[in-house]
């Protein structure tokens, strides 16, 4: 029998096929049974809904918020960056694409899309670059506490600067439901069946902490691959549907995907050289560097999903169903070019 960590290393390793073969379905399905969708938009919602907390779940089991204080106090300045970049560097950029997508509610996702922090998942990269670990977790868990009150205040802006109203009560009720419920259950998932299993029945001491913590990781280690095939799962059905249900919207403007697709890749360069001029002015090292640039560069875009299809409608969230299109594909170049990354940062030394 294939192992579940198999099953989950191939299926990251062709996820970009897999996103674009679901998109290319869903186009079909969608543009083929317009009416179906058209009647039944309460039934739909309420699935992309619970599509989007599925795919976020896991992601937030895995955020080992215990470990903030430590990096916080070490890593001031690789915070406060990364911050920047994440809260206003990219949306901001985001505001000035959305006035030229010719869409106020797409326009008004593709801030969404852009506000939302990243995931847990975004960790892999860091890892498999060879980055700091332990920031990229801290950062995550940050950019999670930071985005409960940005990205609705963003999505506010923008939509009034547009002339669409909504509603405080209902940009705070679609944070809630889409970021601060899922966070609190995955805390208290991974409270009562990782860090509990992990305690043992002795005094608090440095060595007890180091033992609790290596158990914690091979808990962790065992249920991964699970959780990364549920999350891997969730999310291509998410797009899937999310695509279906616009799909006449997309094949009539087919230059809005390619629109929202563009000007995404224009951010992610803004945002990769920002890191990098940082990192060279400011002394940053390389494995500090990466953790920087992946949390910074990728988002958690079933968190704009359901905030969009929450606070707007789901035509709000066609750019967090596009955006997961090309964010692996970005992602796993950097990754490729990380010999030229180290030598850049090499020279400020």
């Amino acid at each position: 029998m294939v192992s579940a960590a198999r099953i989950a290393a191939y299926l990251r390793k062709y996820l970009i096929a897999y996103v674009v073969l679901v998109v290319l379905i869903a186009l079909s399905i969608g543009y083929y049974n317009a009416y179906f969708f058209e009647v039944h938009k309460g039934i739909i919602k309420n699935v992309i809904l619970s599509l989007a907390i599925g795919t976020i779940l896991p992601s937030m089991i895995q955020l080992r918020s215990e470990k903030m204080g430590k990096e916080l106090r070490s890593k001031p300045k690789e915070v406060i960056i990364t911050a920047v970049i994440i809260f206003i560097i990219t949306p901001l950029l985001a505001m000035l694409f959305a006035n030229h997508i010719g869409h106020r509610i797409v326009g008004i996702g593709y801030i969404a899309a852009n506000s939302v922090p990243a995931s847990s998942a975004s960790v892999a990269y860091v890892m498999l670059a060879g980055g700091n670990i332990e920031l990229a977790t801290v950062l995550v868990i940050l950019s999670v506490l930071i985005a409960l009150f940005a990205a609705p205040t963003y999505v506010a802006l923008f939509a009034q600067s547009v002339h669409v109203r909504l509603p405080i009560t209902v940009l705070a009720q679609s944070v809630i439901i889409a970021l601060l419920f899922p966070l609190i259950l995955g805390q208290i998932i991974r409270y009562c069946f990782i860090i509990r299993k992990a305690k043992k029945p002795t005094q608090p001491s440095s060595e007890a902490l180091g033992v609790r913590e290596r158990l914690e990781d091979k808990i962790m280690k065992r249920i991964k691959p699970y959780l990364s095939i549920w999350t891997i799962t969730f999310m291509l059905t998410l797009i899937g549907v999310l695509i279906a249900n616009k799909a006449r919207l997309l094949i009539s403007k087919p230059s809005l995907a390619l629109y929202i697709i563009s000007a995404q890749l224009v951010i992610y360069a803004i945002v990769i050289l920002s890191v990098i001029v940082a990192s060279k002015v400011l002394n940053i090292e390389y494995r500090d560097h990466m953790a920087m640039v992946f949390i910074s560069l990728t988002k958690n875009e079933s968190v704009a999903a359901a905030m969009a299809v929450l606070a707007i409608g789901p035509t709000a969230a066609i750019p967090a169903a596009l955006i997961p299109a090309i964010q692996p594909l970005v992602a796993i170049l950097y990754i490729s070019v990380a010999h030229i990354i180290k030598r850049i940062l090499r020279e400020t030394g």
